[in-house]
């Protein structure tokens, strides 16, 4: 069966999501959210009475796919679930070092900004942080793996550098995975 199409109101959630991870809350305006969702400004307010109430349902979709990445991990033991996660990071290190990461980035500008949805982002980043605090501990791992990736994420975007994230990223993974049986070891 074919999922139906997004609703127009999640379509700008999305577009405004991808607003604030390229260009920042600060740096963007209703008229650039209007336009990023193909839209007249104007039409924005139909959905959403103010750029509050956007940045909200856009706090809520960060908050679903935090839930979506937790779900289907959900059925793992920590290994399995910290190699998922690995992989995971692993996607796309040209959006990573561009954006940062997708749930922190967003969180700690609001935290910056004052803004009064500052503590439900840092909710957000408690709730994937505990997560990965969890696996760790339930694998035996001593590393703090959450703290490393996050300061991947920043140096890399600092330095505009896919290629480090990426290098980071293994180097993190393969320093506290132990090595499987049938899996490539090289000295």
């Amino acid at each position: 069966m074919d999922a139906s199409p997004p609703s127009r109101r999640s379509q700008i959630i999305r577009a405004a999501l991808q607003r604030f991870r390229t260009h920042a809350v600060s740096g963007t305006t209703l008229r650039d959210l209007a336009q990023a969702a193909g839209m007249p400004i104007g039409n924005l307010y139909y959905y959403f009475k103010s750029r509050d109430d956007l940045l909200l349902a856009v706090l809520e979709e960060c908050e679903r796919e935090l839930d979506v990445l937790l779900d289907r991990w959900a059925p793992l033991v920590p290994l399995d679930w910290l190699t998922a996660y690995f992989d995971w990071l692993l996607l796309d290190p040209e959006a990573s070092t561009t954006l940062g990461c997708p749930f922190g980035t967003l969180a700690g500008e609001l935290r910056a900004l004052g803004h009064p949805a500052a503590e439900r982002g840092a909710q957000l980043v408690r709730r994937y942080r505990t997560a990965v605090v969890q696996q760790t501990a339930a694998a035996g791992i001593q590393t703090d793996v959450f703290m490393a990736v996050q300061g991947v994420y920043t140096v890399s975007r600092i330095l505009a550098d896919p290629a480090l994230f990426e290098q980071s990223i293994r180097e993190i993974r393969d320093g506290t995975l132990p090595r499987r049986a049938g899996m490539a070891t090289t000295r």
